[in-house]
This record gives structure tokens, C-alpha cells and sequence, in this order.
């Protein structure tokens, strides 16, 4: 009987063969019509035209499972922007742009992290502050492994967000890699509707002015002007703007920032493969306030906190403090297509007004702090304190460990510990009593952060050459359409 169905096989595949080559002579006699309007060469699209056959002729449930053409196309749409390797570049389905659409103009359930795909892996750039996640301990530089029972390593980024997304009020469980952790760390957190407070303001002893930016909207500009104007009149004496844990937003409410502090001149620079992806993007001349200032940030940093650290270091010399930021600092265009579905492609990157190139790259700190997330910082709190037992559990939803009240108490304790606000204030202090910033910055820059991993130091670039299309841009950094692709 297996040899019946093995030559029963071979005999389908030669029969399949034949047919294929019958239309060889068809397809090469229109060769010169088709290379005109096909994506590929003649070659290549014979080859989908193979694997197809072969696919619906041999597929153990082709016979009962229908595909329409149109998931065929968008899986080999997928695969192409795939091949350059860029993990912005990506392509949706019309329900997915729906989706992302929706994410970025209304509400919805989720866990409140802001997550990025980098070398393969899911990383969370930072978990926005009072949300389900930042309770339940989720970190800067976190991978996730796995989602409910999905391992989701090598998964698409869309993929991922569609899994954490959910009703408010419904639990995912997320497997975490954590950097110098041997194990998996599970978390099960309750999805909730993701609501932030931008801006935050208040003042610290000593007179000095906090505010606080956790992500750029159209309104944090003229929001942070307020609480500038508000700390001024309370008497602060400088100010600590801190944008650890920012994701990003709007590049008008990055620059909106910057013309706040910068007298005039270069705020940020776009640098693309075609004419209208190279931008210049410039303050107004005036400043709304002349106070002494330091910028906090960190790993959790990214893209147009990126833009503002590094333009008020450039222009004004502020003094960067914390660890080097997350390195995400790229322009991606919104191609929308006939079927209402829609590529976003990379089309161009963000330089500071000094050359220094933002993406992949990040920005080093002129004072390197650690942040206080590692096992053995919590386990000093732990000894601090009087409280014996492990630094790291099991998350919950609200942010509690299952290991009991002890460790409950020190996780608080180690959290209310924050190193690199202390350094800045110290730091800014200094400032206000006449000291230089030049003289306060570490004597040889800390190129890499000991609690992240990062490709580069920081680095000027001539490498003006990324490669994408370009349109009409709205003022999103990470995400700009187009009309009618």
C-alpha cells in the first residue's frame, strides 16, 4: 500500500509539472507586457505560481479550507516588507490600519506599555506610569516571551499588541525575560481603559521646580508652559523636567517643548533617500523661561523625548541625567492602499541639531545613574529594612508580589527610592549656586549603561541613506500618513 501511494504521489507531481510547463510558453510570449506593470521579475512570480500549486495540491486541509486570495497576497506583502528588515516597516491588513487607528485616536483595554520589536525580540520600552502594567512591575528593556499560552518570540509586532489588547476588566498572562534573571517571570495583569495624566508639576525642597512629561499630545506643550509659568510664581529656583519612562508622541509637541527653552534655531533635523524626507524643524526666537534646567531620562525614553533631550543638550548645554535612552528615532510614513489596508514605512531618521543620530543609537547621559531595578539593589532595600526573603515574585494586577506582607513592604521601599531624581537635584542645585555644567559631567561618559543593552555610544552620522518612500507628513514621529497609496 505505501508504495501504491508513493508512486501515486510522484505520478500527481509529475502531472502537476506538466501543467506548469505548458504555460511557460504563454507566460514568456506576454514577458515584455507583464515586467511592465508586475512587482517582480517574470521568474520570481513563476515561482509563487509554483509553490501555490504545489500548496493547494498537496496541503493536508487545502481541499477543505478555502483561502481567499487576498490573505495570500497580504502574507506575501508581509514577507517582502519583512526582507529589509526593519522592524517599523510592516504592513496591515484592512482591519489591523482600523485597529491602529482606533489605538491612536480613542480608548481601548489594554495594559498600558508602550512595546517595540528589536533583533527579533518584544521589548517593552517602558510601562506608562499608573497603569495596570507599571503596577504589576513590568520594566524598561523587559522582552516578552509569551503571551496567555503563545510564545511570541519572532511574532510580528501587530500580532502581540492584538493579544495584549482586551476588554477593561479581563486578565492576560505575559512570561517576561528580564536581563541577569535565569527564569521565566510570570505576570498576570487585569487590562483596564488606559487613561494618563500628561503633565505633572510640583515643587521639591530647596525650591526646585519638577515637572514631570509621561507621553507628547497636542496638549502637553502649552500643559508643560503652565506648569513652567506655575513654578515660577511658586519661587522655584530651577527646574528638573523628567522625561524617563516618555515613549514619545507628536514631533509639533516635541518642538512645541524645545521653543519653551530654546531661543530660536535648530530643534531637530530628518534625514531620507528623497528630497522631501530631509526636514529642518526650528524653535522661535524667545524663551519662556531662563531658570536653570536638567532633563532626567532613561531606557524607558524614546523617540520625541529623545528629540527634546537632545536638542536642549545641543543648543543650550542642558545636562542630560539618568541612563542612555531607548534609541527609537525614525519617520514612518502611512502608504494607504486600493484594498483599505496600509504599509508604514521608515522613511527617513531624526538627528539633534549637533548631527547626533537618534535611532538604534539612543542618548548617553552626561551623569549615568542606574536605575533601581536590579535584584540586588532590591535585595539592599530588602536588607535596609529588616525584611528577609526574595526580591522578585509573581506580579499581580495591582502591582503586589504573592510572597507575602515582608516583601510587599520592601518592593514599596525599594520604589520610593529614586537615585537619579536625587542626582538631579543635586546637580541642579550646584547649577543654581553658579557652577558649570561642563565641570559636573562625568569625567569619562558612560557609553553603556550596565542595566541595558545597547548597540552604540552616541555618534554623529553622515549616513543619510535609509531607505522607504515619502509623502505629505502630519506631525506624529512615529507614525505620519499619507492619502490615497
Amino acid at each position: 500500500m505505501k508504495i501504491l501511494k508513493k508512486y501515486r504521489d510522484v505520478a500527481l507531481g509529475i502531472v502537476i509539472g506538466a501543467v506548469l510547463m505548458t504555460l511557460i510558453p504563454v507566460v514568456y510570449a506576454s514577458k515584455g507586457e507583464l515586467s511592465q506593470v508586475a512587482p517582480f521579475s517574470t521568474d520570481s512570480l513563476w515561482l509563487l505560481k509554483q509553490a501555490r500549486v504545489i500548496v493547494e495540491a498537496y496541503q493536508v486541509d487545502a481541499a477543505s479550507n478555502d483561502i481567499d486570495e487576498s490573505e495570500m497576497v497580504h502574507g506575501a506583502m508581509r514577507g517582502m516588507l519583512g526582507a529589509w528588515k526593519d522592524p517599523y516597516t510592516r504592513f496591515l491588513d484592512p482591519q489591523q490600519l482600523e485597529d491602529e487607528k482606533t489605538s491612536l485616536e480613542g480608548s481601548f483595554g489594554g495594559l498600558g506599555i508602550n512595546i517595540a520589536s528589536r533583533d527579533g525580540k518584544i521589548l517593552v520600552i517602558n510601562p506608562i506610569e499608573g497603569t495596570p502594567a507599571d503596577k504589576a512591575g513590568l520594566r524598561p528593556m523587559d522582552e516578552i516571551v509569551r503571551v496567555n499560552d503563545d510564545i511570541v518570540i519572532g511574532w510580528d509586532l501587530d500580532k502581540v499588541v492584538k493579544l495584549l489588547r482586551g476588554d477593561p476588566g479581563t486578565e492576560v498572562s505575559v512570561g517576561i525575560r528580564r536581563a541577569d534573571t535565569a527564569r521565566l517571570i510570570d505576570f498576570k495583569i487585569v487590562r483596564d481603559t488606559i487613561k494618563i495624566e500628561t503633565v505633572h508639576a510640583e515643587i521639591l525642597s530647596d525650591d526646585v521646580g519638577y515637572i514631570r512629561l509621561r507621553q507628547f499630545i497636542k496638549t502637553s506643550a502649552p500643559d508643560v508652559g503652565k506648569a513652567v509659568i506655575d513654578l515660577k510664581n511658586k519661587k522655584a529656583k530651577g527646574l528638573i523636567l523628567d522625561l524617563r519612562n516618555n515613549g514619545g508622541g507628536l514631533l509639533d509637541s516635541a518642538r512645541d517643548i524645545c521653543d519653551l527653552f530654546i531661543d530660536g534655531g535648530l530643534v531637530v533635523s530628518t534625514k531620507g533617500r528623497v528630497d522631501s524626507a530631509n526636514e529642518e524643524f526650528y524653535a522661535h526666537e524667545g524663551v519662556l523661561t531662563q531658570l536653570p534646567l536638567v532633563v532626567l531620562i532613561n531606557e524607558g525614553s524614546a523617540s520625541a523625548s529623545e528629540i527634546v533631550s537632545g536638542a536642549l543638550r545641543d543648543r543650550n548645554g542642558t545636562l542630560l541625567i539618568g541612563a542612555k535612552s531607548f534609541g527609537k528615532g525614525s519617520v514612518q510614513v502611512l502608504f494607504n492602499l486600493s484594498d483599505g489596508s496600509g504599509m508604514f514605512v521608515t522613511t527617513a531618521r531624526y538627528f539633534t541639531p549637533k548631527g547626533v543620530r537618534i535611532d538604534h543609537v539612543g542618548l548617553s547621559p552626561d551623569i549615568y545613574v542606574k536605575s533601581l531595578w536590579s535584584d540586588e539593589d532590591r535585595d539592599k532595600a530588602d536588607s535596609s529594612q529588616g525584611d528577609k526573603g526574595e526580591a522578585e515574585g509573581t506580579g499581580t494586577s495591582n502591582g503586589k508580589t504573592k510572597n507575602g506582607p515582608a516583601e510587599e513592604k520592601s518592593t514599596k521601599d525599594a520604589r520610593s527610592r529614586d537615585p537619579q531624581l536625587d542626582k538631579a537635584k543635586e546637580t541642579l542645585l550646584r547649577l543654581i549656586a553658579g557652577e558649570k555644567p561642563e565641570t559636573l559631567r562625568d569625567p569619562v561618559p558612560e557609553l553603556v549603561s550596565s542595566d541595558v543593552s545597547v548597540i552604540s555610544a552616541d555618534q554623529a552620522s553622515d549616513d543619510a541613506a535609509v531607505k522607504g518612500e515619502s509623502g505629505d507628513k502630519s506631525s506624529n514621529p512615529d507614525k505620519k500618513s499619507v492619502p490615497g497609496k
